[in-house]
């Protein structure tokens, strides 16, 4: 009887465990920006995630070359932003927290 305990314990630990990291999998998701140059000196930025919601509310970067903040920004709530492309040569830091965060160089300002 106690064998028996046993394995229906590690049976269900089992099917627990399964149904977890099978949910992890299915609810994953993937950052993603568009970064526009607009050809006006405006810069516009999408985000967005693998499931289809926008990347709204979150906090932007413009970094020069050394990894210094040069202007904090905020997505909107349709996961965009429209900005003024700094003069020096920068990075575009979209936060989308813990493992989803992405860098891309920046268009300059012509």
């Amino acid at each position: 009887m106690i064998c028996f305990k046993k394995k229906m314990v590690l049976t269900v630990t089992a099917i627990a465990v399964f149904f977890a990291i099978t949910a992890s999998v299915l609810f994953a998701h993937t950052l993603y920006m568009n970064v526009l140059d607009n050809e006006d000196g405006t810069v516009t930025v999408e985000g967005m995630f693998s499931t289809g919601s926008e990347a709204s509310g979150l906090p932007l970067y413009l970094e020069d070359t050394k990894g210094e903040v040069i202007k904090k920004l905020k997505m909107d709530e349709s996961g965009e932003i429209t900005f003024k492309a700094p003069d020096v040569p920068y990075m575009i830091f979209l936060d989308g927290g813990p493992g989803h965060t992405l860098r891309e160089e920046g268009p300059l300002n012509q």
